[in-house]
């Protein structure tokens, strides 16, 4: 049976103690350093959110950058492609009117050719003829 006395009282007493004790040795540092430690893991917590922030944004700006570049990039292609339509558009024409004259000319120059082959002609005829008449005839003509 428990008999309750004055050790009792002591007990409870160096209980009280020993738990003020351990409280100021113990307790106290050890919850000191876990909020130390909590507050460091929020703030290194913080400090990635923070940087996961900056590289999406980032990332958005590098995406919308590297649309623009190949929106630009598109149509200074299709830019391109139209001022090579219009030279080529152009040269083609310069080479048609190039081709226009120069049959023109030769075309002046096989009439001018043909002209004076007629000319030499009906002279050789007259002369063939005239020559062919006499030999047919036996006189001159």
């Amino acid at each position: 049976m428990v008999d309750i006395n004055y050790s009792l009282f002591i007990q409870m007493a160096n209980f009280l103690v020993f738990l003020i004790l351990m409280n100021f040795v113990l307790y106290r540092p050890i919850r000191r350093i876990v909020a130390e430690r909590k507050r460091h893991v929020l703030e290194k917590q913080e400090g990635i959110e923070r940087i996961e922030g900056l590289s999406q944004s980032g990332l958005s700006d590098f995406d919308a950058r590297l649309r623009d570049a190949r929106m630009s990039g598109a149509q200074r292609i299709q830019e391109l492609k139209a001022a090579g339509y219009e030279q080529e558009k152009e040269l083609l024409r310069q080479v048609g009117e190039e081709t226009a004259e120069k049959v023109q000319g030769l075309r002046a120059k096989i009439q001018k050719d043909i002209g004076v082959a007629r000319k030499e002609l009906k002279q050789q005829v007259k002369t063939f003829s005239g020559e062919l008449a006499q030999k047919i005839l036996g006189r001159k003509v």
